[in-house]
This record gives C-alpha cells, structure tokens and sequence, in this order.
C-alpha cells in the first residue's frame, strides 16, 4: 500500500492511498493536506469516495483555517490597541501570557484559570485589581464545588475545592502578574499568597479504606491487564515511589528474605522494602510466565515486546523499563472512572492516584506498628516528614480530613 499525489493542479493538497501491487492499484482512501494554524503541515485522512468530495472537505478546511487567522489577528490587533492606551484586562494579559508558556500542564492551568478565576476578575482592568479582590476571589473559591463539565450536574454532592487547590490557582494567578510587571502592563503584583489563603502544611492525600481497596483489587480492567495490577501491588506493599517500582529488576527480587530491592529516588538511599507472601507469589507467577532472568525488568514494554520480531529484540527490550507515564496515563483513566466522580482534577487531597497506594499502606501500618514502622516504612529519614506524610498529629492521632 501506498501514497500518490493527484497530478492535476486544480487537486493540489490530496493524496490517494491505494493497494500496492501489480494487478491491483485501487485507491483505498483519500488523504488531504494543508498547514494547520501553526503553520504545520498535516496530511489527515477524509471521509471522502471521490476525488471531488475530497477537494471539496479540503476547501472547506482552508476556509475554516483562514478565519480562524483572521480572529486570531482581530484579537492580536486588539490587544495591541489595549496594550498601546495601557487598557489591558486581566483576561487580555493572560491571553498574552499563556502561549509564552511551554510545561506540560500549562494547559490544565489554562482550563483552571477560565474556569475559576476568569469570571470574577477576568475583565477588571489589570492595574486596578487589588489585593482585597483577590482575597475575596479566595474566599468565592472556597466554597466552589470541585466539578467539572457535565459533572456540574451534580453540584449539591460535590465536595468544595480543597485548600491546596485553591492556593494553586492563586498563585498561577501570581505568576501571571510577575509576568505582567516583567513585561511593563503592571507595577505591582496584588497577590500575595501567603496572606491570601493559608493551608494547613500537614494536610495529607487521600488513604483507601478496607472496602475501597477490596473495590480496586477486583476492577474488570485488572482482569483485562494484569500487569497494571501487579504494578499497583507492588506500589502498595513496598510502599516505594512509583518510579521507584518501575525500574525493579528480577536480581532485586530475594524470595528466600522476603524482600525488594528499592533504588534511590529523590534524597534517599537504595534500601530493601519487606514484602508480604502475596506479592512474591505474583512477582514469582509474573517471571514464569515471560521467562524473565536476572537482569530483565518486571515492567518491561509489553507493546514493544510484542511487536519484536527476532529473539535479540525480545532480549532487549527485556532489559529496558516501561515509562511511568504510559500506566499513569490507564490508572488514571480507571480511578476516574470508580473513585474520582465530582472531584476537582487537582483536589489532590480527595482523589484517588497511583501515589494514595502509597500513602493508603503507610497509614495502615502505623494503625497496626506505630510511627517508626511507617517512617521506615516510607524510607523517611526524619519522623517528622512521616507525620506530616500521614496527616498526623503531636499527639499521635491520625488527622480525619473528611473523607
């Protein structure tokens, strides 16, 4: 199979895919190109059964694309004119500064802003907002559902943003102001977070009841992928990062010892998690049934893998671990399916994430040891961090945040 570009100017910009063979050349599909609105070429694949109905989706595409540069060059020509009279709304000044902006969440900050910040403050003038509307933009936020989209239905049932949250959309609001005074459409910055909203440092995550982490082990999407629930077991029981658990080996497995050999993340030092029976008996089932040896990950690439074609490759490929981000990408999916319903993307504090593995172990095993197991648990190295980490108090009480 194969590409071929009509020689006729007028269909300039279409592509026929076609079966490649000697006695069969029959166009398949049709394929248009154009540049998008960044001005990069893309060549996507229509719904068209005819040459003409694909030049016709493809001039439609160009009209589209061409208005939506002249919108965009109307609003750039008005900002311009605002910028020049010193007339800029918040709204303009973050429209000019999101695009300068390239992290990878720059565009749930995007959403976030719109969503909680755009309505009350988005078209004061940027140089008359000051601290006290941002402090009553604070307040507003406190009691804001966490919901999003469709989910906005269920607004009575909804928890209210928690205060991490809202200290997170008040200081993005901060930097946009930094930003704004960088760029000379501001002199001061009116938000100053500290003052503004004040969180409690040892507010802790989300921690599993029995019932809730009995839900999560029998999920249908385990059956589908095993492996994703052997990853989420061994976050649980070695109670390490799961990065950390990603790049476990089958020479860090001691089955004789009962434990884990866990890498160095962060500040700490390598060191070896104790495990239960259960978890050795699936690391032990999982090896068997790839043929995995020594220096093989347990969470080796499994689409690669299979798509190998020689033997040297499978070896390979083995001996190589999975991004971490490829399974945050299925957890969260399935946790926002079963736990996370009406609750806020960064309410970090009341969602369910691959880290509450973690800390929902931890917590078990200062209820059942004390505070020295779960500290060593952790691989903490000060006992203070683990209290914060649990959420717990100078009186050893763990702290119930409402869950």
């Amino acid at each position: 199979m194969g590409f071929r570009k009509l020689r006729a100017k007028k269909y300039t910009g279409i592509y026929e895919y076609f079966k490649d063979s000697d006695i069969d050349k029959r166009t398949i599909a049709y394929y248009i190109a154009y540049r998008d609105i960044d001005n990069k070429i893309k060549k996507v694949k229509c719904t068209a059964n005819t040459k003409d109905d694909a030049l016709k989706i493809l001039n439609d595409k160009r009209a589209e694309l061409t208005n939506d540069r002249a919108e965009i060059q109307n609003d750039h020509n008005l900002l311009s004119r605002k910028i020049m009279n010193n007339n800029l709304s918040l709204e303009d000044v973050a429209k000019l500064y999101f695009p300068t902006k390239t992290i990878k969440t720059i565009k749930s900050i995007e959403s976030a802003f719109n969503r909680q910040v755009k309505p009350t403050l988005g078209k004061m003038k940027i140089a008359k907002i000051k601290t006290s509307d941002i402090k009553n933009l604070s307040e507003e936020l406190k009691k804001t559902p966490a919901l999003r989209g469709a989910q906005s239905k269920a607004k009575e049932d909804a928890n209210p943003l928690n205060p991490r949250t809202v200290k997170k959309i008040i200081s993005n609001l901060r930097a946009i102001f930094n930003w704004a005074i960088k760029e000379g459409y501001v002199n001061k910055n009116p938000v100053i977070v500290g003052d503004i909203i004040k969180t409690d440092r040892n507010e802790a995550g989300r921690v599993l009841s029995n019932a809730e982490l009995e839900k999560l082990w029998n999920l249908y999407e385990f059956q589908v992928k095993p492996r994703l629930l052997l990853f989420l077991k061994a976050c649980y029981h070695t109670g390490a990062r799961p990065s950390a658990v990603m790049t476990i080996q089958v020479k860090h497995i001691n089955f004789d010892n009962n434990t884990v050999h866990i890498r160095a993340m962060k500040q700490g030092k390598p060191y070896d998690a104790r495990v239960s029976k259960e978890l050795l008996d699936m690391l032990q089932t999982w090896i068997k049934k790839h043929d995995l040896v020594h220096d093989n990950f347990i969470f080796f690439p499994m689409q690669l893998y299979i798509r190998a074609i020689t033997e040297q490759e499978k070896k390979s490929i083995k001996n190589t671990h999975t991004r971490y981000q490829g399974y945050s990408e299925h957890f969260r999916t399935i946790f926002d399916k079963h736990f996370n319903q009406n609750i806020g993307t960064y309410d970090n504090a009341y969602r369910v994430t691959v880290y509450t593995m973690r800390r929902t172990a931890a917590t078990n095993v200062y209820k059942k040891f004390g505070i020295v197991h779960a500290k060593r648990f952790l691989n903490h190295t000060e006992i203070d961090t683990t209290m914060k980490y649990l959420n717990i108090d100078d009186d050893m009480e763990l702290i119930d945040y409402g869950l």
